[in-house]
């Protein structure tokens, strides 16, 4: 049985990244000795130095799009899961390292690694597998795009409209139906090396879900808009916060044909927050994940947005003192002063609560 676990590793360009480590040794580590067997190999001798290449699961991708895709690989049964990519495009354009994957109930089994060559693609085939291929289509596909987009022909003027405005789902859809199966096929990646590596399945969940939490606290505490976020954007944050948000945000979307900010962020926020801080003990990176969503919204979000934070959220933790309290533990001084001496003094409907200590 091999381990897999996530460590800091840095890179020639002076900052850390998250990179996998099996059984103590990184990736890394591993690429360059398998490519001592391919010293005339032109796309290795460019990868190289490897600890240089962009992680494939990072949150910060060119486009969200990939990361969708990327995640939703990780959760497959069986499949080529993208690694690593060239760190000037962050795309699938350039240098793809993967792994062929294969999941039990049990154990999840890497079997080798290798390169994408991007020799057979075809740009035409890609851009007929986006929003126009309707045999990958839903029912809910069928409802939002059966009377639309879905019978257009690739070029068209409303499909080039459709795709400037629609382009993370355009190219989620182009990476599912066309990315992925071109993986799938023999011939299409060079494999460098069989590992035959066996992870407990219970482990390697656990790895992917530290991996996100890593990056989404990552994210968190690098956020600043530079203007004052509203509801549509408040919205894309909640759906970036759990592997499961953007699902959460369709539903919600098909379910009301808008966003209610005070629902969505009951459902995605206060809800899953409030359960968190009634465990014993609870998930720390998960409860500074949601503590840190509620302060950039009080921080940096607009008269609507704030008014969800006093109105909906902060009335709901403050519910049970136990929870409330413990909630001050996990924000800043400022916003728990700006808490007791604001809103406390100011909400009616938390006139008897407590002020946080």
């Amino acid at each position: 049985m091999n381990h897999i676990k996530i460590a800091e590793i840095p890179t020639g360009y002076g900052y850390n990244q998250y990179v996998w480590t099996i059984d103590e040794t990184s990736l890394f580590q591993y690429l360059s000795t398998w490519s001592a067997d391919f010293s005339d190999d032109k796309t290795i001798k460019v990868m190289k130095p490897f600890e240089d290449l962009c992680p494939a699961w990072v949150k910060d991708l060119e486009w969200q799009g990939d990361v969708r895709f990327v995640w939703k690989v990780i959760e497959l049964d069986s499949a080529v899961l993208p690694l690593l990519l060239c760190p000037d495009d962050t795309d699938f354009s350039c240098i793809v390292i993967v792994a062929e994957v294969k999941k039990t109930e049990s154990f999840v089994y890497w079997n080798r690694i290798g390169y994408v060559l991007h020799k057979n693609e075809d740009f035409d085939e890609e851009k007929k597998n986006g929003i126009l291929n309707t045999d990958a289509y839903s029912d809910e596909d069928w409802q939002k795009y059966g009377d639309n987009i879905a019978w257009e022909e690739v070029n068209s003027p409303e499909w080039r409209q459709w795709i400037s405005e629609h382009w993370d789902e355009e190219l989620y859809r182009r990476r599912m139906n066309y990315t992925l199966p071109y993986y799938q096929t023999e011939g299409n990646i060079f494999w460098m090396h069989t590992v035959n590596w066996v992870f407990d399945r219970y482990e390697y969940e656990q790895m992917a879900d530290e991996y996100w939490k890593l990056q989404t606290i990552e994210q968190l505490n690098e956020y600043n808009p530079g203007q004052k976020m509203n509801i549509k954007e408040c919205a894309e944050l909640f759906a970036n916060l759990t592997r499961d948000g953007r699902a959460a945000l369709e539903k919600h979307l098909m379910d009301y044909q808008e966003i209610l900010l005070h629902l969505l962020a009951s459902e995605l926020v206060s809800m899953p927050l409030i359960s968190l801080l009634k465990e014993n003990p609870g998930s720390d990176d998960d409860i500074r994940i949601y503590c840190k969503v509620i302060e950039i919204m009080w921080k940096y979000g607009d008269e609507a947005v704030v008014n969800v934070v006093d109105v909906t959220i902060l009335e709901s933790l403050s519910d049970e003192e136990a929870v409330w309290q413990r909630f001050g533990m996990y924000i800043s001084e400022e916003f728990k002063t700006y808490i007791n001496e604001e809103v406390l003094t100011l909400n009616l409907m938390m006139g008897g609560v407590k002020r946080i200590k």
